[in-house]
């Protein structure tokens, strides 16, 4: 009985060996198509475990179409007055403060990034002072 349980093991990691076998195949049709698609690099290093990670794909960033914000003075006293009648930076919460501007075109994330960079001066200052 025990031979068989042994045999029928081997089978079933062989059985596994094929379906890897399979699925790097299918890794590698699918590097093919999307290298056809668009452009990837390779990136080589050692990754945290201590391994090496050659070839590995690495996805090539892609610019957004939309022009980047800039905070003009006025825009950024818009965005002060905004967070001080909400009871200051910590009661402030970016819906909130985009609501209360009322700018066209300016999005939540714009004023998620912004309301970040604010709290970190301001705590900067803060912690300067002491």
């Amino acid at each position: 009985m025990k031979g068989n349980i042994e045999g029928h093991g081997i089978s079933r990691l062989s059985g596994h060996v094929d379906n890897l076998e399979t699925n790097s195949k299918r890794v590698q049709l699918t590097e093919k198509t999307n290298a056809n698609t668009r452009s990837m690099s390779t990136d080589s290093g050692v990754s945290e475990n201590g391994g090496r990670t050659e070839g590995l794909a690495v996805r090539q960033y892609v610019r957004s179409k939309m022009p980047r914000l800039r905070w003009t003075p006025d825009l950024h006293l818009c965005f002060v007055h905004a967070v001080e009648r909400l009871g200051g930076q910590d009661r402030a919460t970016p819906k909130l403060v985009l609501q209360l501007m009322d700018v066209k075109g300016l999005t939540i994330a714009h004023v998620k990034s912004h309301l970040q960079m604010y709290r970190s001066m301001k705590n900067d200052e803060n912690g300067q002072g002491t």
